[in-house]
């Protein structure tokens, strides 16, 4: 009888084990499938652990119940879609321990592509691009280490230059010049350690004659005019960065 207790009480835990979910083993160690939920009881993410490490396939969910990406887990590499709560894809990319790696790309709702950014095991790397939905190029900015560092190029949708500028470290470094959108020079410039330092040009249309001086030291204007409220001729347009960013996701815990 007590060897009949014994095997019935095995049975029944091995049952039990196999047909949950969100297990642990002896070692605390996450095996087999897991499920977390929102809130208001929808299905947040389903996956399956192998010793505590995600394996294959997961895949999150918006609380309305779409799918808001998937990753697929191959060792230490995590591949990634991300899509929009209307299904279109948002972002591709992937991870590498967790962190942010290689090449990651962005679209709009239209399936047009917004923007691609590079990561080294985490940290912004190399050349950033923004795009119009023509597939031109209209921002470049160089990062290294995480900084951004290097050239800094923004163009009108036509292709022509809009404004060019280097930082270091992140911060503006050395010359700038702003072009109008004839790509004729309208401001050029110098920065020094983020700030406007030196003179300052302010041009005609031509590109050639000048309009206005102006002398900075350390951000602050010091020349003889520097009171005047004269409205700059050129104003620096933010570049349309209207793609979404996909939340940062790691493997879950």
């Amino acid at each position: 009888m007590k060897n009949l207790f014994v095997v019935i009480f095995v049975m029944f835990g091995f049952l039990a084990f196999s047909q949950g979910e969100n297990k642990t083993d002896a070692k605390g160690q996450k095996q087999g499938e897991w499920k977390k939920y929102h809130k208001n009881g929808m299905l947040r993410y389903v996956g399956n652990f192998k010793n505590n490490k995600p394996i294959g396939e997961f895949k999150y969910y918006y609380e309305s119940g779409s799918v808001q990406a998937k990753m697929s887990h191959k060792g230490t590499t995590s591949y990634s879609i991300i899509f929009y709560e209307t299904g279109e894809v948002k972002a591709t990319g992937k991870y590498m321990s967790q962190k942010k790696d290689s090449t990651w790309t962005y679209y709009d709702l239209d399936g047009f592509k917004t923007a691609t950014e590079y990561y080294t095991k985490g940290l912004k790397d190399k050349i950033w691009y923004v795009y119009f939905n023509t597939g031109q190029i209209a921002e470049e900015k160089e990062y290294s280490k995480d900084f951004e560092h290097g050239i800094w190029n923004q163009y009108y949708e036509d292709g022509k230059k809009k404004m060019e500028a280097n930082h270091e470290n992140g911060g503006l470094e050395g010359k700038a010049v702003y072009y109008n959108s004839e790509g004729i020079r309208s401001i050029s410039g110098f920065y020094y350690h983020g700030l406007r330092n030196g003179v300052w040009l302010y041009f005609e249309d031509n590109g050639v004659k000048i309009k206005k001086k102006e002398k900075y030291k350390n951000g602050k204007r010091i020349d003889a005019n520097k009171d005047e409220n004269i409205e700059d001729t050129y104003k620096k347009e933010p570049i349309n960065e209207d793609f979404l960013k996909p939340e940062n996701f790691t493997s879950p815990r």
